[in-house]
């Protein structure tokens, strides 16, 4: 079992079912998850890279964890302003989703591309990448564009849970 990607499957899960189920789709409760999901991320995967002992070297960890606490601290201080809240939140999610998943295409290629945990970083830079292509193409209203994230969320969790508990190696 792999803890980061089982902490990041359960806090992606989390936070989509809460927007699923969230009465208003506005930008404040899009920019509340995303505000959640990048300081918990950055925070843990700060700690989890400063102890991990195998994968990647825990340098190639950090800027991850840097990308995500700065876009959860942006998301925080932008739902502070209404007016700023929809600009604010495309934005965000555009950049979250194009750098994070640049940086999961190279974990991808450091990893490998024909090892488990390569093809799983490769799924998750995929979701990351269309995330970000969809918010950067099509002009959503804010009902769609929430909606989006919190697919993202969901499905990304989903995948995280079932890659964090399978084997690294076919026997």
């Amino acid at each position: 079992m792999r803890n980061q990607q089982l902490f990041r499957s359960f806090l992606s899960f989390a936070l989509g079912i809460f927007i699923t189920f969230s009465q208003s789709h506005s930008a404040q409760i899009g920019l509340a998850a995303l505000a959640g999901y990048g300081l918990a991320l950055g925070l843990v995967g700060a700690v989890i890279a400063m102890f991990k002992r195998s994968g990647l070297n825990p340098l190639q960890e950090l800027p991850m964890a840097v990308l995500a606490t700065l876009i959860g601290l942006f998301a925080l201080l932008a739902s502070l302003n209404e007016e700023a809240a929809y600009p604010a939140f495309i934005s965000l999610v555009t950049a979250w989703g194009i750098i994070s998943g640049a940086f999961e295409l190279y974990q991808t290629r450091r990893l490998g591309f024909k090892t488990p945990r390569g093809n799983e970083a490769f799924i998750s830079a995929i979701f990351a990448l269309l995330l970000g292509a969809l918010f950067l193409s099509v002009e959503l209203d804010v009902v769609s564009a929430v909606g989006f994230f919190g697919a993202y969320l969901t499905l990304s969790g989903v995948h995280l849970g079932i890659s964090a508990f399978s084997p690294d190696k076919a026997k």
